[in-house]
């Protein structure tokens, strides 16, 4: 994995990088030498929330390990939802009863 130093000083470009259609969003590139930290702060107003996550998930204390581990656990969980509602039998939720005295 990479050290800490590293991680640190390519976390914001290996992100913006990475993240598809990155020069769509309203936010400049990270700098030469831009910190996660830096960068994570100037994409708050991007209003893309994933990417936003992604910033601020980085920006913890954590090495480039525990930030995997953090990824692969939100990837499980987003298939998690996208199953939900891929399944039909999701949305056969049952409908309340009507409120008593109503008339049907």
């Amino acid at each position: 994995m990479a050290s800490e130093l590293n991680w640190r000083a390519i976390a914001a470009q290996v992100i913006y990088r990475a993240y598809p259609d990155s020069d769509l969003l309203p936010v400049e590139p990270p700098m030469a030498g831009e910190t996660i930290g830096d960068f994570a702060v100037r994409v708050e107003s991007a209003g893309d929330t994933l990417f936003l996550f992604l910033c601020r998930e980085a920006n913890e204390d954590i090495d480039a390990e525990e930030y995997l581990h953090r990824l692969d656990r939100a990837q499980r969980d987003i298939e998690a939802v996208y199953d939900a509602f891929a399944d039909p039998i999701a949305f056969r939720v049952p409908r309340p009863p009507p409120p008593m005295g109503s008339l049907p």
